[in-house]
Parts: C-alpha cells; structure tokens; sequence
C-alpha cells in the first residue's frame, strides 16, 4: 500500500470518527435537538436570556433533555420532578460545580463555589453559613436591618428617582454589617457593584470565549484577548471591597471587640486558626456575593411590579391598610396574615426570577433517572424560568397575575403536577441549595410590606420604567436596567412617620 493511499485511508478513517463523536448521542442520553458537525448545540444557544430557548426545547423534548458543545454534554431541568429527582434525591452525585478559567482569574484559586462537595474548604464554609443563618440568629439580627429598611423608605421619601441606588446600597451596607460588622458608605457600595457587574459578565459562558472548551485560549496575548485585561481589573475592584474589611475585623477581633458578625464566626471555630487571611476573605466574600445582588435584583423588580401593575398594587395597599393601618409600621409578624401581599412577592419571583438558570452542577458521577443516564462530568442545568413559565402549570405563564397563590400554594392549575415544588425552590437545589434561603425571604417579606404601606408606584415619563425582558441587563442574574418611576407617599402621615423614626435612629 503505498504512502499516499495509507494517508487518505486514514484520514477518512479520522474523520468518519470526529464525524461520528460530533454527531451522534450516547446510549440512554436524554434526547434533545439535532446538533451540528464537531460544535454541536454551541451555534444553538442564543448570547443573550438563553433561558428563553432552553424553555423552547424543553416544550419540544420535555422536562429533561440534553444539548452538546464539543464533547461536553448539557443536561437540562425544566421541572419540579426532574430538579428533586436529580438534584435534590442525588445530591452527592450531582453536586458538582463548573470551574471556569476566566473566573478563577478572577477571583484566585482558593473559592468553595468551585471546590468539590467533599473539600474541606467547601465544607468549612457551609458549617458556618450554617451556623451564622440559624432562625435564632436571623432574630439577633433583625433590629439592625430594620434600621436600614427604615433608612431605604427615608431615602426613597427624599429621593425617588434615585431608587436603583437606593435598593442596591441598603443590600451592600446590611451585608458588610452582617459579615464585616462595618459599616459602608456610598463609595464602598458602588465599587462593589461595578465590580460584580464585571464579575457577571466573564462568569456569562454564552458572551465569552470558551477557554475551557479551548484551553489553548488561554495563552493568546491579553491585546487579543479583551476578557485578560478584564479579568485583571475586576480582580483588583474585588480586592479593594474586601481586603481592608477583613484587615479592620481581624483586628479588631484580637483586640477582643465582638460585634456577631460572620467573619468572627470563621476566626471563632476550631478551623478559623488554621485559615489563611485569603481563606478567611474568600469565605467572607461568598456569603457578600451571595446576599448583595439578590436582595438588590429582587427589590427593584418589586418596584417595577408595583408600578406597572396598578391594579394589583391597589389590593395589596388595601390589605395592609386593614391589618397594620397608620399608627405603625409592618413588622415581620404581620407577613403571615396578608394573603395578597404574599401572593403578589410569590409572583414577582416566578414572574422574573433572579437565577433565570441556576448555577450549574456537575455529574461526579453517572446518575439514572427513569430509562436515561445522566453520564460523568455531564453539566446539569436548573431551568427554573422553564419551570416557573410551564404553560402546562400555570395558566397565562407570561400574564403577571399575583392572583393566582390565592387559589393554589405555588399558583399552578388546579390538578397540575406539582411534585418537587418547594418553596425556596428558586434558591436551587441539592447540597448547593442556597443557603441564604431563609435570611432572603425575611427580607422579601418586611421590604414588600415597607414599600407597600409607605408608597405609590406609578409609571413617569422616562420609558425606562418596564418590566419587558429587554428592559434587564445581559449575564446569569435577572437585573433591571437603570430605571425611574414616580413614587410618592401613601399620606402625610406615613411621611412623618418615616422621617421621624430614621432621625431617631441617626
């Protein structure tokens, strides 16, 4: 055979096999859509709300299916059953995180997000989430974020335009004091924010090149590579947020001051004196990075709901006006007996859910459900905007309707599924299920109330006050863009309530 022949018979060889790997599905994979030559599903997947045609595919090939970029294969969850069964029931198989290279430029190799269910960093960090997010802690709590919540309605009262900024600095200044027991001024509240919104955008896998698909990426000169010279300045915003509050804390916790905020938890446990101070931050961080841009996503959803649905923003005002009136403020304990009030907070968050896609998992090992194997290092998806926008669930899925958690606990069609709905179910799943659940919720509650019973939301003239998805910013988390409303006191009163309680409290 001469040298010529043996090289063609080879190459076709060759490609029969890279032809072959690019198109064809495992054995027992779940199905899902055909997939182009070598890239597979990549040229499928839109840059931006990806979530919209995940939902798509999970109408056509049900609530679990599996796409493929390259040779990694993509599985999908679009249902109550699939996340508790997979997630949740498999929590040791599934518990997985995707490590990403430009990330972890970011933000240093030591990170319990991306470590292994099993690493002792990971597990150090949940113990003492675990331990400063007890019910009986949130109650020590609770008097210093009153204080702030109070503070936010004196600055909308005196600022309402500047309601964005308002929402995004009380989540800022109640998590350094949780975490840090410090204090923050404006200044510190924006650096962190551009920060995270650089963060938000390296972390987008559909906006930046796939370095981890790729790894040669990884050495192209940074003048080529926008991502490096991005990736090297969010660090040092990152940086500059954390450092100095650790620095302050530590020392202060030598010389003896307590204050119960988190980190004194960290140097507190056996394990805190084995921590390098970088260990001790990146713990810190995760538990800041976690509250902050959550609390501020979901508020400013909440106004813009309260705004653009006038209707439902009127029956709420007229619950809280029969149960707390106008001699005082809501309290936490209120929250229980307003039905509306709840149901309109419920529908906010299955309306515009804040990790439209949660986080993603991944397969440490092979894992069955019904006839399909979800196989080894497969990435798993929580589609929880598919989930929350199931035609076969919720009737009118993409109506705002509040109206509807007054007829079912989870506002589903009478008789519908709901196996594996619960309802931190947005918080995620599994043992990477949020544990912040609890603290979130409260703050859910007593800031829907505040608003409620202090305020009128109404539309102005600006045309940025929408709640249209094109009206949200790109990357993982569902948040506004920059928006104005008109928002004025409910009455006098509650005005001078409002000014004279926060100038009591300085």
């Amino acid at each position: 055979m001469s040298v010529t022949l043996l090289a063609s018979f080879l190459l076709i060889i060759t490609l029969l096999v890279v032809w072959r790997w690019g198109n064809t599905r495992e054995l027992n994979l779940p199905p899902g859509p055909p997939r182009s030559f070598i890239i597979g599903n990549a040229r499928d997947i839109p840059r931006f709300s990806p979530f919209i045609r995940l939902t798509e595919w999970a109408i056509e090939y049900g609530d679990i299916y599996s796409l493929k970029l390259l040779n990694k294969t993509i599985v999908v969850l679009s249902s109550g059953t699939t996340v508790k069964e997979v997630l949740d029931k498999n929590g040791m198989k599934t518990g997985g995180r995707l490590e990403t290279h430009i990330v972890r430029r970011v933000e240093g190799k030591i990170h319990p997000v991306f470590d292994s269910i099993d690493a002792p960093m990971w597990k150090a960090s949940r113990k003492t989430f675990h331990a400063f997010l007890t019910s009986q802690a949130l109650e020590s709590y609770f008097p210093m974020q009153q204080e702030r919540y109070l503070r936010l309605l004196r600055n909308i009262l005196t600022s309402p335009k500047d309601v964005v900024k308002h929402t995004k600095r009380l989540s800022v200044s109640i998590m350094v004091a949780l975490v840090y027991g410090e204090s923050a001024d404006n200044a510190r509240a924006d650096l962190f924010y551009r920060g995270m919104k650089r963060l938000t955008q390296l972390a987008d896998p559909f906006t930046n090149p796939p370095v981890d698909l790729f790894p040669i990426l990884k050495y192209v000169p940074a003048r080529w590579a926008s991502w490096k010279p991005l990736s090297d300045e969010t660090k040092a915003m990152r940086r500059a947020f954390h450092c100095d509050l650790v620095a302050s804390r530590e020392e202060a916790y030598l010389a003896g001051e307590r204050v119960g905020c988190y980190m004194e938890k960290v140097l507190d446990r056996p394990l805190g004196g084995n921590l390098t101070r970088e260990e001790i931050s990146v713990m810190c961080r995760v538990l800041v990075d976690g509250g902050i841009e959550t609390q501020a996503s979901y508020l400013q959803t909440m106004v813009l709901s309260l705004a653009c649905y006038p209707e439902y923003q009127s029956k709420a005002q007229a619950e809280m006006d029969l149960v707390v009136g106008d001699e005082r403020f809501p309290t936490l304990e209120d929250f229980d007996g307003l039905p509306y009030v709840r149901a309109f907070t419920k529908e906010v968050q299955r309306f515009r859910p804040i990790l439209p896609i949660v986080p993603t998992h991944v397969a440490s090992q092979d894992v069955r459900y019904g006839d399909y194997v979800i196989p080894e290092d497969a990435l798993l998806l929580m589609n929880t905007w598919g989930i929350y926008h199931d035609p076969e669930l919720f009737e009118e899925p993409y109506t705002f309707n509040p109206e509807r958690y007054l007829h079912s606990e989870f506002g589903v069609k009478e008789g519908a599924n709901v196996n594996g709905f619960r309802e931190n179910l947005p918080f995620g799943a599994g043992r990477r299920i949020c544990p912040g659940a609890e603290m979130a919720s409260r703050t859910i509650a007593m800031n829907a109330m505040n608003l409620i019973w202090a305020f009128n939301f109404a539309k102005d003239g600006s045309g940025t006050c929408n709640i249209d998805l094109d009206n949200y910013l790109p990357g993982l988390e569902l948040a506004p863009k920059p928006f104005t409303c008109d928002i004025t006191p409910r009455n006098a009163k509650r005005a001078q309530m409002i000014l004279n309680v926060t100038v009591a409290h300085g």
